[in-house]
């Protein structure tokens, strides 16, 4: 009962932290180009991430409980399992670089696995493979549509004539698009706290979900705005066109993660996203130099890696034999 009891406890944290990082990208496009603020967007995010953990978030929960530790796992592996995840995405966020709780979540599982000897390479191999094409791809589509409608010019003349004259319904599709950005985070990043509980206990996986997804919605509201800052104002300021093209691709990409039942880095894919942008606005060589994201890509490796070691290292002085 007091394991049940710490993990759910823990379950708390994480999703709180985790909440911060997915609510720093899904609406960092609205928030950055200044249509929401804060306590606007906090409530549009909870709404729909609530939606998507329900709807798809059992396929990524089914993958990361069963296919990645190739045994099943107890109370306390779990309670491990989800504690290095927490602890590393809290880390995270109290440098101000938002992490893939994907990713975060997946090397605690190998952490795990590597105690017991009972890693599926193989799943990790796709799980791996998946998000470096749909990074890459996010950042050629980005790249490839804002080029072709910035700088203004004649080509792209009445786009921007249509922009002005209806300015007002296109700052409502703006905001459907991130709140589809959430529903696609939803969809993916919750089943990253679900799954430690669903592998080592009997709960059902969708009211675990429903149950995770308000706790993500509360972590933004309590931390979130720092984060936030950190991805729409230090990378590029972000511009209401760039903002519509930002959510559709991120969260398009996500989704068919998710509808294939695989966690993937929305953290990785909506900042490379961003990063197409300050590519076509400031040029390759003066987006790659700012220190913001030098520091985001150096998390992004060593973060994982800290995390399998964190949670190898607890399954060594917490689990008998």
């Amino acid at each position: 009962m007091i394991i049940i009891i710490i993990q759910a406890l823990i379950s708390v944290f994480v999703a709180l932290n985790m909440g911060v990082s997915g609510f720093s990208v899904a609406f960092a496009p609205s928030y950055g180009s200044r249509l929401l603020k804060k306590s606007t967007a906090v409530i549009l995010y909870s709404i729909c991430i609530f939606f998507g953990g329900i709807l798809l978030g059992p396929r990524v929960v089914d993958t990361l409980a069963k296919n990645i530790l190739l045994q099943q796992f107890s109370l306390v592996s779990g309670l491990i399992i989800l504690f290095s995840a927490g602890a590393m995405m809290f880390l995270s966020n109290a440098l101000k670089i938002p992490q893939s709780t994907s990713f975060v979540t997946v090397a605690s599982f190998v952490g795990a696995g590597l105690y017991y000897g009972k890693v599926n390479w193989q799943s990790i191999s796709r799980i791996a493979i998946v998000a470096v094409i749909f990074s890459v791809l996010s950042f050629i589509v980005v790249f490839l549509v804002k080029r072709r409608v910035y700088p203004p010019n004649n080509k792209n003349l009445k786009l921007y004539q249509n922009f002005h004259i209806h300015r007002g319904k296109f700052k409502k599709i703006i905001i459907f698009t991130n709140m589809y950005a959430a529903f696609g985070m939803g969809t993916n990043n919750i089943a990253n706290v679900v799954a430690p509980i669903v592998g080592s206990s009997t709960i059902n996986p969708v009211l675990a979900l429903a149950i995770a997804a308000p706790l993500f919605g509360l972590g933004a509201h309590i931390y979130g705005k720092k984060v936030i800052d950190a991805v729409s104002k230090d990378i590029v300021p972000i511009g209401e066109i760039s903002a519509v093209i930002i959510s559709v691709v991120t969260a398009t990409f996500v989704i068919i993660a998710s509808l294939l039942g695989l966690p993937t880095p929305y953290v990785q894919i909506t900042t490379l996203s961003v990063l197409a942008i300050s590519f076509v606005k400031d040029g390759p060589r003066y987006a790659l130099e700012k220190t913001v994201f030098k520091r985001m890509a150096s998390a992004w490796i060593l973060v994982p890696l800290a995390t399998i070691s964190l949670s190898f290292l607890l399954h060594l002085i917490f689990i008998k034999g």
